[in-house]
């Protein structure tokens, strides 16, 4: 019969129909047989999911922070749907067994035929899986931060639970045509607090975001700094990311953001129209769910960047105000004296239902426990309120009245010192208690945990240092962040006491810039990435207290430093370039309180550490370091340990290739009672 049917047929397809029928054939006949072998694969695999995972365990357990990667969570998957679909199909032929008749005649011959055509094509499903174990090559990753990272805010504020909750539900709603959500209102309304609330809910509540992103714009906007932002939240962290050119940035931003749906939140925006785009920020996205919110003063300013949806962020209602106003001050003040609490009725009502100067003077008054102090408030806000007519500017009276209150000039000085910093930068409060020490103001000051309340200064851009005369008479000048690319000039101001260059361009100072500031007590050069060389007049600031060095491309320090007999605090944190300081320089600061040198990764803690460890031991009035120590070179490790006194004050510390050295002790690190950062690097 074969030779018939192959006389008739061509060759290739009588072997092709031979195949199909014996692969039938295989089906029907040999059900029992596959099932046996489907069973034996499923086992196999299911001892190399096992396995796999007695490896991320592992793993996990050796590389504290790693997680396992996406391959194997979703070969995993497979793994239980394999499993799962065996069992279903074991099910099937157990309650079809009448029609299956295994072992024995069977009446149902069609039925036995499709089962075991799902046993076999089973089959090669799982051989198929156990293949792509082979393919998972990293099996642990880093695990990333939340979606979102935590903003300091205080609670609720009361009256607008309900406006929270209607932003919250736009920016979930998964509709297309709401990508870009304003929240506008005037100044002191609460639009910066209502947004920090929102990016606080990513934190406690389901929503599906990969990364929720917040900057801040402000007036005159860091476009540098908002990218700078972006990046740092999606893992560019590294300082050779941050030297790439604004477009390469842009570019990275892009191809990390398409593919993920993110949350961008940027924080008053003004006149200027921010070019997200030019940014990097892939506007595509919205149509996936991605979502961007800013806030803004102006309505017209969400026509203008193209907000499909929104929120006006209004006045609180007058019930709502005086809720607030009355539950910080307390019932403690307010049922003081029978008079307070209607004064303090009349002095909410001086703050316009306005969050923010409800809030300051809420808490001010707080401490009031006479009805002339409560009268004098409201005196000294209606006079300075009179004077304006701009609701937008309704709120200064309140700070006004919040900096008279304070006991004395030395307080006033402390919040008038915020005035230096660009609007919006997070100061942190570390550099400003230095900044405030090395000043004097606290000579006199017990309680100086103040309120840090920051007084906006009207900020000029600049690329290049003002006209001198125009400097004549000041004594504390900022210059933070404005493209200054040089100091060629040489000022004459007796009577400067802090200057502040940070985060410029700077690459080169004048010989003579530093000859003519006898008074100088503060200067900051922080930031300043091109700076790789100090000039010797350095050794005329003889009443210098605080010399910021950090983050600058210094390659060492000059001799004439020795001259800096008054200077309690040298910050050298993060000059990788740093090689060389002269010997007995350090020492010779004998007034030197704290020394930074964290991540300070050039030779000069390499090359002779003990030495420079004898002379921080010289200095009796230091009582703050931060070091950064190489494991790759002979002693580091005990050197340090050797001193107590050393490691008592050690703050923070950096170990380069801590592996390399067998006699690092955890035990050792317990010992240094004061430690708050701890960083092991191999880099």
């Amino acid at each position: 019969m074969g030779g018939i049917i192959s006389s008739l047929l061509p060759a290739d397809l009588f072997y092709q129909t031979l195949s199909f029928g014996r692969k039938q054939a295989n089906y029907l006949l040999r059900v029992e047989s596959n099932l046996r072998e489907l069973k034996t694969e499923l086992e196999s695999l299911d001892a190399l999911r096992k396995d796999l995972w007695d490896e991320v365990v592992l793993a996990k357990q050796q590389q504290p922070g790693v997680g396992e990667t996406r391959q194997v969570k979703e070969w995993d998957q497979m793994v239980e749907q394999m499993k799962t679909k065996v069992e279903e199909l074991e099910n099937e032929g157990q309650q079809e067994g009448d029609r299956m008749c295994l072992g024995g005649f069977c009446p149902d011959l069609w039925f036995r035929y499709l089962f075991g055509r799902k046993v076999v094509n089973l089959k090669v499903q799982v051989t198929s899986v156990t293949g792509d174990r082979e393919k998972i090559q990293n099996i642990v990753q880093r695990l990333p931060e939340g979606a979102a990272v935590p903003k300091p805010v205080q609670q609720i504020i009361v009256g607008q639970e309900l406006l929270l909750g209607q932003v919250w539900r736009c920016i979930t709603d998964q509709e297309k045509n709401k990508g870009i959500i304003g929240l506008y209102g005037q100044g002191g309304v609460g639009k910066s607090t209502l947004l920090k609330q929102v990016n606080n809910k990513f934190c406690i509540e389901e929503h599906g975001f990969d990364v929720v992103i917040w900057s801040v714009v402000s007036k005159e906007p860091n476009l540098k700094q908002i990218q700078e932002n972006i990046g740092d939240r999606i893992g560019f962290r590294n300082e050779s990311w941050k030297k790439k050119s604004f477009e390469a940035k842009a570019i990275d931003i892009t191809n990390t953001l398409r593919h993920k749906k993110f949350v961008l939140l940027l924080d008053d925006i003004w006149e200027t129209i921010i070019d997200l785009t030019e940014l990097g920020v892939p506007l595509q996205n919205l149509q996936f769910g991605s979502k961007i919110v800013f806030t803004t003063r102006f309505r017209g300013k969400c026509g203008e960047m193209g907000a499909d949806k929104r929120f006006e962020v209004s006045c609180l209602a007058d019930d709502d105000a005086w809720k607030l106003f009355r539950g910080l001050v307390g019932r403690y003040a307010l049922d003081k004296h029978p008079e307070i609490q209607e004064l303090a009725k009349a002095v909410a009502s001086k703050c316009h239902r306005l969050p923010l100067a409800l809030t300051t003077v809420g808490k001010a008054m707080a401490s009031k426990e006479y009805p002339e102090e409560w009268r004098q408030a409201i005196d000294i806000i209606s006079t300075s309120a009179s004077k304006i007519k701009d609701i937008e500017e309704k709120v200064l009276p309140c700070l006004k009245f919040i900096y008279d209150s304070l006991r004395n000039d030395e307080l006033r000085s402390c919040l008038l010192y915020c005035c230096l910093f660009p609007e919006d930068s997070e100061i942190l409060k570390t550099d400003l208690i230095e900044y405030w020490k090395s000043e004097g103001f606290l000579d006199s000051i017990t309680d100086w945990d103040v309120l840090l309340l920051i007084v906006h200064p009207y900020w000029r851009k600049k690329t290049e240092a003002p006209e001198l005369e125009k400097w004549q008479g000041y004594k504390r000048i900022s210059l933070m962040e404005n493209k200054i690319q040089s100091l060629p000039e040489i000022p004459t101001f007796p009577r400067l006491l802090t200057l502040l260059l940070e985060h410029n361009r700077i690459e080169q100072i004048t010989d003579g810039f530093f000859q003519s500031l006898p008074s100088l007590r503060v200067l900051s050069l922080r930031g300043n990435d091109s700076l790789t060389k100090l000039p010797v007049g350095i050794s005329s600031l003889v009443s210098l207290h605080h010399l910021d060095l950090s983050r600058t491309s210094l390659r060492g320090l000059p001799e004439e430093m020795k001259a800096l007999v008054n200077l309690r605090y040298l910050n050298l944190e993060e000059t990788s370039k740093m090689s060389r300081i002269p010997k007995q320089l350090i020492c010779s600061l004998s007034k030197l309180q704290v020394l930074r040198m964290f991540k300070c990764r050039g030779s000069v803690l390499s090359d002779d550490a003990e030495h420079l460890m004898k002379e921080l031991l010289c200095l009796e009035h230091l009582n703050v370091i931060s070091l950064t120590l190489d494991c790759s070179l002979a002693n580091v490790i005990p050197i340090l340990f050797k001193y107590r006194k050393l490691v008592s004050i050690t703050q923070s510390l950096e170990i380069r290739y801590f592996w390399l050295d067998p006699r690092l002790n955890a035990l050792d690190l317990a010992s240094m009672e004061n430690l708050e950062e701890l960083n092991f690097c191999d880099l």
